[in-house]
């Protein structure tokens, strides 16, 4: 049987607001396995945005329990959920969130920094990662000389620094252009494809379709869980 990486168990999230509870998550159970490639969507307000807060350790459930690659993270105290973040997730966020002062191996580096890991190991290991993306040649360019799918990369790279259990993407193409986003897509299939567990919230239909496994939200609830057999990829320059 598969290892499960991601475990919830009844996952209830409230909000409080002049003393009133108001639930966002209802309920939440669900598997997510080691080299699964699966996409969260759901309509606006369908509690999607603050599961992946939870999944991402971002925020924590009001109850229930988050197993995390063996470990219950759903009772962790901030720093203890930083170290998790830091370890475990590798972010890919729609607005990149790249130092613009910094240069591309500058900015995949800095998760390393956090980890403590010396300058010099901490640059070579981010130009690898970068020449795995295709952008080996440009790892002394600044966010503002790179095009937006490069920048994206960029941002990918950096998510895989760390070796994490998970890469969590959110709207990870909601910033580019058609041709751009199925560059991107493609370099999300060859990540899985080498091994990671993927998770991608995504509102749009066309992109949640690269990933095998697509779970529905609405109004704090699972709504579905379906398996596809899509896909192969072949982006160009991309060896992950």
């Amino acid at each position: 049987m598969a290892e499960s990486i991601i475990h919830l168990n009844d996952i209830r999230k409230s909000y409080f607001m002049g003393g009133q509870a108001i639930p966002v998550l209802m309920g939440i159970n669900l598997d997510i396995f080691k080299n699964e490639y699966v996409a969260l969507m759901g309509p606006s307000g369908s509690g999607k945005s603050t599961l992946m807060n939870i999944l991402g350790c971002l925020d924590s459930p009001t109850s229930g329990n988050y197993i995390l690659n063996g470990k219950d993270v759903s009772k962790m105290a901030d720093n203890d959920l930083a170290a998790v973040r830091n370890k475990e997730i590798g972010f890919i966020f729609q607005q990149f969130n790249l130092l613009p002062r910094y240069t591309a191996a500058e900015n995949v580096a800095l998760p390393l920094v956090y980890a403590g890991v010396g300058k010099k190991e901490r640059i070579e290991r981010a130009q690898e990662v970068l020449a795995k993306v295709g952008l080996g040649e440009r790892s002394h360019h600044k966010p503002n000389e790179l095009s937006g799918g490069q920048i994206q990369r960029v941002a990918i790279a950096r998510a895989l620094i760390n070796n994490p259990a998970i890469i969590l993407a959110d709207e990870p193409t909601g910033n580019l252009d058609s041709k751009t986003s199925v560059e991107v897509m493609e370099i999300f299939g060859k990540i899985q494809e080498a091994g990671n567990t993927v998770v991608l919230v995504t509102h749009e239909e066309d992109i949640a379709g690269y990933a095998k496994r697509v779970v529905r939200l609405r109004d704090g609830l699972i709504e579905s869980d379906r398996r596809s057999t899509m896909s192969s990829f072949k982006a160009e320059g991309v060896h992950v």
